[in-house]
Order: structure tokens, then C-alpha cells, then sequence
């Protein structure tokens, strides 16, 4: 089994990651929730999947869909448990233990800097959507400019404590390559990426 790089320190992150989460994301925190969740049509009764959940920071707002919610850690699943309903599945995100095409969305939220192979995630992601299934991430991403690898090591030191590690927007390109086309949007300063996509046909 493939596991995130520091998947044992969330026992410890659990309990204060909400409020933690708050700090690094500046008073945006429920505007970039709201802003992924836009990206996608959600409909009442869809089945979707909360990759990576955590403590349900995207789930609390999915009460009206069939939400299946996964994570690698057992105390993010249960924090997650007290703000939304649906299924709750320990996994490791590299493989997913669903059948081909059983979801009509599915959204991740600030896991691809902890996971060890993103492109093996988003593939484990496309795969588990139905065809013309809706997809979208948002994640810090790698940087080429000065000002902006400042601020990015800034964000790592401070926030991630220099456990993360960072995907190249050309690699989230690339992993979107079954999707009908490439969506960006920058936020926080370019530092994140929302990123959105449907399954072709």
C-alpha cells in the first residue's frame, strides 16, 4: 500500500486542523470551498466522492448527494462523520476500492501535496467516474517565479511545516488528459489552483 508522506501525523492534526486550516487560507476559506463546489454541477441524489476528505471540509456541504467520503486517516474520518452523512471508507487514495465508473463527481480538496503519486491518484479519480462524470481538485501548486517560490516556501515552512510536497501544474495537466478539456483558476496569491474537468465520453 502506497501512503501519504506523513500520514501518521494527521493523529495529531486531527483535532486542530479546522482552525489550522482557517489561519493558512487568510478568512478564503469558505469562499475557495464554495469556489470548487461551483466548478461542478451537483445535483440531489448523485453519487460523489470526497477523495482525501479529512475532516469533511468539502463533505459538510454535499448533504444532498449520495456522499462516499475517503481518507488514509482514521481521525480524519471521524471528524468528518460529525458534519456530513454518507460513507465513510478508509483507503489509501493510490487505490481506490470502488469498481470502474460508479461515481458521478468527484471532488478533492488540498491532498495532492500529501499524497506520494498524484498522478496515480487523479488516474485512481477519472476511473471510479462514470462517463461524463465532472472532476475538481484545488491544491498549492509548485512555482517558476521568484516572488512567487517565496511565497510558496513561506507557505511550506509556516503552514505544511516542511512535509509537503508540491505538484507541477504541467503534471495536473497531464493527469487531466481524460478529461474533456484543462480548467484553471488561481487563487491566494497564484499559490492555488483550482482545477476542473468532465470525463469524455
Amino acid at each position: 500500500m502506497e501512503k501519504v508522506k506523513n500520514h501518521g501525523f494527521f493523529k495529531f492534526l486531527a483535532p486542530i486542523y479546522d482552525i489550522g486550516a482557517r489561519i493558512a487560507m487568510m478568512g478564503q476559506y469558505d469562499r475557495l470551498r464554495n469556489q470548487l463546489l461551483g466548478k461542478i454541477e451537483i445535483k440531489k441524489g448523485m453519487r460523489v466522492l470526497d477523495m482525501a476528505s479529512g475532516t469533511g471540509y468539502l463533505a459538510e456541504q454535499l448533504g444532498m448527494v449520495d456522499l462516499v467520503c475517503t481518507d488514509i486517516s482514521i481521525e480524519m474520518i471521524r471528524r468528518a462523520r460529525h458534519k456530513s452523512k454518507g460513507d465513510f471508507v478508509l483507503a489509501d487514495a493510490h487505490r481506490l476500492p470502488f469498481k470502474d465508473g460508479v461515481f458521478d463527481a468527484a471532488v478533492s480538496s488540498f491532498a495532492m501535496h500529501e499524497v506520494a503519486q498524484p498522478p496515480d491518484v487523479l488516474g485512481e479519480m477519472f476511473r471510479v467516474l462514470g462517463p461524463g462524470g465532472e472532476i475538481a481538485i484545488m491544491d498549492v501548486v509548485r512555482q517558476t517565479r521568484f516572488s512567487k517560490k517565496v511565497l510558496l516556501e513561506i507557505f511550506h515552512t509556516f503552514v505544511e511545516m516542511r512535509t509537503a510536497t508540491y505538484v507541477d501544474i504541467s503534471g495536473l495537466k497531464d493527469a487531466f488528459s481524460a478529461a474533456d478539456r484543462f480548467n484553471v483558476q488561481w487563487e491566494m496569491f497564484d499559490l492555488v489552483a483550482l482545477v476542473w474537468g468532465k470525463k469524455r465520453d
